[in-house]
């Protein structure tokens, strides 16, 4: 399920990349993109429920900012200091990833 989970996320990646940075935009993107980072996201979840924690923290705040930014984008749920919430919570992943990773 981890090498699923994987694919999904260079896939997610790749198509953000693509439409935020070249332009690129295709019919309902933005909820493509958001139920992928959704999906992508909880199977993050799924793939480490069984590991400890400590272990897979970076996927699991990864899983985290991934459903968040997915459900803001889909719903268009914004509050003060939502975009803050979400940068915080994506560079935090973003370290401990890096630091976990063996």
């Amino acid at each position: 399920m981890k090498t699923w989970t994987n694919i999904l996320l260079g896939i997610w990646l790749v198509l953000t990349g693509l439409v935020h940075l070249g332009g690129i935009s295709f019919l309902k993107s933005g909820i493509i993109l958001a139920v992928l980072g959704i999906v992508t996201g909880i199977l993050f979840f799924i793939a480490d429920s069984s590991e400890k924690i400590g272990a897979h923290l970076g996927s699991i705040l990864l899983g985290v900012w991934l459903v968040a930014g997915g459900l803001v984008s889909l719903f268009h749920v914004r509050f003060t200091g939502s975009n803050v919430i979400l940068a915080v919570l994506a560079v935090t992943a973003g370290v401990t990833v890096l630091i976990t990773r063996r």
